[in-house]
């Protein structure tokens, strides 16, 4: 299990869920060669530990910010227009030893590096303080007062990925080559230079959301239909509390297993609210809008692609009606919802950031494309025909360019679970493996058992999603 530089607090013991288990059989890389810059310690910046500050990026102009204003665990960490929000400002909490957590103003929490991971091209987002090496950054000069921000796990410092000047660009660790996509100047809230807004636009940009960005929804949560080839189609749907049609949310799609049913997934089983959406509507903490589709005869055949036509249509009716990121949308499900995850994968590349497959007994929801690279998690037992699990993750290996590897497993009796991040994939397309002593299930336990409020596959799930 890869940890993040200190164990996360284990949920508290519930009923276990068991509803229907049985049922279901990743320096800016330029054209010359990369020179390493050692980072020495910052003589320039001098930090006043109960001060906030703007970081605004030398090479777009852009302020770090908690993208979406997100509050969770795992929220997304960008550049944007500075504008002095809240989720724009950040403190220097002192680690010891010339490090600094560096904390946001408006969730409480501090810049991690994902996964506690030492690759470049490694997503930085925000979590809750645990003083770990991966929270923790050192300020090294560049001219003009610049400065850089070197992690003390890792040893590499925060970039905007590609050196995008975009709203929205990705922020990411990456090998120091002193680029100015690198460098950071500290802006003291109330002093230093005025920033060119003086509050966050009321509507996304152009091109950031979806078409239902700025209406009133008239989609709530509960149950709906669609008209997918002729035939009535239903799908379960969760909606953000306290929902703002100005923020673009992520997108999740949970399928069902085999004999299981959209509201089964929606409501948790045995185990409610802990394990809604595979766990995610926890997870995600009002941070996006989940779907539980119900599937043909209790399962997900796609005869014909018919089973993705259906998602199309739920995909044109959600986005035309709510505020979705396009550039966030997830696929998730077990057993034959894993199959229907990995149909997507293959079919819907450029729809689908990331999947999530647990058990699938293989692509028996079909392959159709399949060549393209599309960020994937695959999740299953040892004693559950592994076999099947590694053949569809080899193929997304193989797509997004991942440094082909045998990921370490667990042995039989250890009733524990090993997670390996594969190395050398394309940037913005990792791929996770994990496997677990255990047999078909979606809730596996260390220690052994299966429940939806302990497992350690819903937080792990999450934050591989919450990197994008």
């Amino acid at each position: 299990m890869n940890a993040i530089g200190a164990a996360r607090p284990a949920s508290p013991a519930r009923r276990r869920w068991r509803a229907g288990v049985a049922a279901g059989a990743a320096a800016l890389v330029t054209a010359g060669t990369l020179v390493a810059v050692a980072a020495a310690p910052a003589a320039a910046a001098t930090v006043d530990t109960n001060a906030w500050y703007v970081l605004v990026n030398r090479n777009s102009g852009k302020a770090l910010d908690v993208y979406g204003q997100s509050t969770s665990d795992g929220g997304r960490i960008s550049q944007w227009t500075r504008n002095n929000g809240a989720n724009q400002q950040w403190q220097f909490v002192d680690s010891g030893g010339g490090y600094y957590r560096v904390k946001s103003r408006h969730s409480g929490k501090v810049l991690d590096v994902f996964n506690a991971s030492t690759a470049d091209g490694t997503a930085i987002i925000q979590w809750a303080d645990h003083n770990g090496a991966n929270q923790q950054f050192r300020l090294a000069d560049s001219d003009g007062g610049h400065v850089r921000l070197v992690n003390r796990n890792s040893n590499k410092v925060v970039e905007v990925q590609g050196a995008s000047t975009a709203d929205g660009g990705n922020v990411v660790q990456y090998s120091d080559a002193n680029g100015a996509n690198q460098q950071w100047q500290l802006v003291r809230v109330n002093g230093g230079t005025p920033p060119p807004t003086t509050a966050p636009p009321t509507t996304p940009p152009p091109g950031s959301g979806t078409a239902g960005c700025g209406k009133v929804p008239t989609l709530s949560n509960g149950t709906h239909t669609v008209t997918s080839n002729g035939k009535t189609r239903s799908f379960n749907l969760r909606i953000p509390a306290n929902y703002s049609n100005a923020t673009p949310y992520r997108l999740m799609f949970a399928f069902h297993w085999l004999g299981g049913s959209a509201n089964d997934v929606s409501s948790g089983g045995a185990d409610g609210a802990a394990w809604s959406y595979y766990g995610m509507q926890e997870q995600s903490n009002n941070t996006a809008i989940l779907v539980a589709p119900q599937g043909l005869n209790a399962g997900w055949g796609n005869s014909g692609g018919e089973d993705v036509t259906f998602v199309d249509a739920m995909l044109s009716r959600i986005e035309n009606d709510l505020c979705v990121n396009p550039a966030q949308r997830f696929a998730l499900g077990f057993s034959y919802g894993g199959s229907m995850s990995y149909a997507l994968a293959c079919a819907r590349p450029t729809v689908f950031r990331g999947v999530a497959v647990y058990g699938a007994p293989g692509a028996i929801s079909g392959c159709s494309g399949g060549t393209q690279p599309v960020a994937y998690f695959g999740i299953h037992g040892i004693s559950d025909n592994i076999s099947t699990g590694r053949s569809l993750r080899d193929r997304f290996v193989a797509n997004n360019g991942c440094t082909p590897q045998s990921p370490r497993e667990p042995a039989a009796g250890s009733r524990t679970h090993i997670t390996t991040a594969y190395s050398g994939c394309r940037a913005g397309y990792p791929v996770q493996w994990a496997a677990f002593d255990g047999g078909h299930t979606p809730g596996h336990v260390d220690g052994g058992g299966d429940s939806g409020a302990r497992t350690w596959t819903k937080g792990e799930v999450w934050r591989f999603f919450a990197q994008f």
